[in-house]
């Protein structure tokens, strides 16, 4: 920016804290750190009802569409929410607007956005919209998705996703200034482990929701006799009547970090994907657990096996008690070896947050 005024950022997030799901705190951490490394102000709106802050814009989902009729996705609504609240309420004039997703539909206000306040746009993919092996979308939405999402990018003036399988995968990625910005851990949270033990009694974590049914899982580690606490909004889904098996639901940041470095390993559930990365994985690495990887396809390939390079006592088994069991057998035969020093830190949100500052600042602004 030239001149001493501060560079005005708009981030719109549909959630956002105090919701405690990845994609509300990846908007949240960028409200919070973007001032430490830009001169800049920042202003949010979001459709999380019970968001509070100076800046902080709320725009409840409001209305219908037949549009939903054919993508699901809660931006087909909220893009006129968005819209309607600016044209009446005093929005600070941005010289840069960061939108995220999901949902993605709102992305369609990029050109809207630059006319009426001539700025620039960046769009952030924390998971790929039209091309998603993992939500085994038929050929004509999968078309309708594709057809929208050119068209965001096109109009867009950078785009961001979360490694580089999503951005082979997402429209248009590589024609644009872009950049891999993982989610990572957040670094503020005191993080202090206890000593990993891979002996009969290891003990298990799960962090977040799940991506296919436990039930093999669950089913595995009670005639392992092994223990497992589970943090995430998926609870229901998971059996908790035996005696190994312990639910906590939704908890806070700092509350999950303390169930993670509790616990001697950390369990990830992955499609098989090569896209397909989890936030998880940073928290699990960052308090340097063992990792047991369960695939319901493909294993040892793709982006979580490539982050995962270099780091000890990783395990992976299929989706069936069988394979989960052997690997569990594995991990207590096993000696437990420390991550080579500094592993964890490129992982941390702050790191990552460089990627971002130096995007826009690529952009000229």
């Amino acid at each position: 920016m030239s001149g001493n005024r501060k560079l005005n950022i708009l981030i719109v997030a549909f959630a956002f804290p105090p919701n405690k799901r990845v994609g509300a705190m990846r908007a949240g951490y960028w409200h919070r750190n973007l001032t430490t490394s830009l001169d800049c102000e920042i202003s949010v709106i979001t459709g999380q009802e019970d968001a509070r802050g100076n800046r902080i814009h709320v725009v409840p989902k409001l209305g219908n569409s037949w549009m939903t009729r054919f993508i699901a996705d809660d931006g087909v609504i909220w893009k006129t929410n968005i819209k309607d609240y600016i044209e009446q309420n005093e929005v600070s004039k941005p010289d840069l607007v960061i939108i995220t997703g999901g949902p993605f539909m709102h992305f369609s206000l990029t050109p809207w956005f630059k006319k009426k306040f001539g700025c620039k746009v960046i769009l952030d993919y924390r998971d790929p919209f039209a091309t998603n092996p993992g939500f085994n979308n038929g050929w004509l939405k999968s078309g309708i998705k594709r057809y929208f999402e050119k068209r965001f990018n096109r109009k867009a003036d950078a785009l961001v996703t979360v490694n580089t399988y999503c951005g082979k995968i997402i429209e248009e990625f590589h024609s644009k200034p872009n950049s891999i910005i993982q989610n990572g851990f957040d670094e503020s949270s005191k993080c202090e482990p206890s000593q990993v033990t891979l002996e009969d009694s290891l003990s298990f974590s799960y962090a977040g929701k799940f991506y296919f049914h436990p039930e093999h899982m669950v089913s595995a580690m009670n005639e392992s006799e092994v223990g497992l606490s589970y943090i995430g909004p998926d609870k229901n889904q998971l059996d908790t009547s035996g005696a190994y098996i312990k639910s906590l639901g939704f908890v806070d940041y700092s509350t999950a970090i303390e169930v993670i470095g509790s616990a001697d390993v950390g369990v990830i559930q992955t499609y098989g994907h090569e896209f397909q990365s989890t936030t998880k994985i940073f928290d699990y690495v960052r308090c340097e657990r063992a990792i047991l990887i369960i695939s319901d396809d493909k294993i040892e390939e793709g982006s979580i096996h490539d982050e995962l390079q270099n780091y000890p006592n990783v395990v992976w088994a299929k989706n069936n008690k069988a394979s989960i069991i052997d690997a569990i057998n594995q991990l207590k035969a096993s000696t437990y070896s420390s991550p080579p020093i500094g592993f964890a830190e490129k992982y941390s949100r702050g790191y990552q947050l460089k990627n971002l500052v130096a995007l826009i600042k690529e952009l000229g602004l």
